[in-house]
């Protein structure tokens, strides 16, 4: 389904940005919409870039101004779009959730070219308001999410709360760049520049937030918190199923390594595309150990010229809410990745020092102005054009959309009953799953 004339990487941050607020606040008078369940994980501190308009350099770390208490904004794939190496969960996580991490801040601007610039050049970081600052600011420190009703107390100074930022090592995404560097390092790849958000992206297969995909109860966790059957199920067919969001950037940015990571992600994976596996046969409900034992090979579809697009999947254990388990499948997870390198299904560009890119074509960094595609020679699109740039005719823009909704009008809807519930083995050491 076309759903407009932009292409796709671009469509979606203009339909994923607001997409929480208009199930929440737009829909018929009387009517609760599944994904309000989201606003259930409460309000959190919140910032905004101080300048207008897309930020001129790399990075998320800007100048900005605290705003206040406030929901979160659903989020979209982080890092370069063509990244060919993708990995993959069930939905974003919430770090300032827990006390460990209640400096936490989030992203709330009211500018698409701003969230477009953030999701691109997120990598191994989040952003915190330094612990002097933070509590010096705190003026109702006994208030725990998901009941934050207290603003921070910056001080205003020219009509703006200017306030501190500094990066927030993530676990979890540190994990994946290690993972990465002893990938160049097996391969001899020496003069490597291989980092998470350029040669590895990271998306989630639901757009919004929470600490934990929450199935069932939970210790420590207020019992509402728990997804009903009827919540699932209708935040699935929302996010999943109807809007595409997964799936049109899946199709759009053709990895050629996908790491599935975790139980409770390998379920929902597997059921939705069960069809399209044609080496492996992976279960609903397998162990994660049972899966990295043989070798699994995805199909995307074929080009008119015969050519079969596919991609190798690895399945992991949760980096950081399953961490013992990770710990022991980590050289598996590595030797697979690995494998693909030494077959030439990854190559390293020696000019760049980053991976080549999947086929297809992408505008996303030029037409959302973030910055110039350093990928753009290396793009092949999927369409009979020799390339595709932000100033391409439409039609030529829209006949790539089309070659890649080709793909997505085979899906067909998972059936198991264990897909999208979660995994007993995924977050046994959530205080600590960042």
């Amino acid at each position: 389904m076309i759903k407009s004339k932009l292409p796709t990487e671009v469509e979606l941050i203009y339909e994923v940005m607001p997409c929480n607020a208009m199930r929440t606040a737009q829909e018929p008078s009387g009517k609760k919409h599944a994904c309000t369940y989201f606003r259930k994980w409460g309000n959190y501190h919140s910032y905004d870039y101080k300048e207008d308009g897309p930020p001129a350099q790399p990075g998320i770390e800007q100048p900005s101004q605290y705003v206040g208490l406030a929901p979160l904004t659903p989020e979209v794939l982080s890092g370069c779009r063509k990244s060919p190496i993708m990995a993959i969960g069930i939905n974003p996580n919430l770090p300032g959730f827990f006390s460990s991490r209640k400096n936490s801040v989030y992203p709330l601007f009211d500018d698409y070219k701003q969230f477009a610039h953030y999701f691109r050049y997120r990598s191994t970081d989040k952003l915190e308001i330094p612990d002097e600052k933070f509590d010096q600011y705190d003026i109702a420190s006994e208030e725990r999410p998901p009941d934050l009703r207290t603003d921070l107390n910056v001080p205003q100074q020219d009509g703006e709360r200017t306030v501190p930022l500094q990066k927030q090592p993530v676990t979890f995404y540190n994990q994946l760049q290690s993972m990465l560097d002893d990938m160049a390092k097996r391969m001899d790849w020496a003069d490597h520049k291989l980092s998470v958000g350029e040669d590895l992206a990271y998306i989630n297969m639901v757009a919004c937030p929470s600490a934990v995909w929450m199935t069932r109860p939970r210790n420590r966790y207020p019992d509402d918190l728990v997804m009903s059957n009827e919540e699932t199920k209708g935040i699935v067919h929302e996010c999943f199923h109807h809007r595409q969001y997964f799936l049109r950037q899946f199709f759009q940015s053709l990895p050629k390594i996908i790491v599935v990571i975790s139980g409770t992600t390998a379920r929902a994976f597997i059921s939705e595309m069960k069809d399209r596996f044609i080496m492996g046969d992976p279960q609903v409900g397998e162990s994660i150990n049972d899966l990295l034992d043989r070798k699994h090979v995805l199909k995307y579809g074929e080009l008119p010229d015969g050519e079969e697009l596919t991609a190798r999947v690895i399945f992991s254990h949760h980096i950081t809410g399953n961490a013992s388990s990770f710990g022991k499948v980590r050289e598996k997870v590595l030797n697979q990745m690995v494998e693909e390198a030494q077959l030439g299904n990854v190559i390293l560009n020696e000019t760049t020092g980053h991976l080549l890119r999947p086929k297809g074509g992408c505008v996303f960094c030029p037409m959302m102005e973030v910055g110039v595609c350093d990928y753009e020679n290396e793009l092949v699109p999927l369409s009979d054009h020799m390339s595709l740039t932000a100033d391409s005719p439409v039609g030529m823009l829209m006949e790539e959309k089309r070659a890649q909704m080709e793909f997505i009008q085979f899906q067909r809807e998972g059936e198991s009953d264990l897909a999208w519930t979660e995994d007993d083995e995924d977050f046994q050491t959530l205080d600590e799953t960042p």
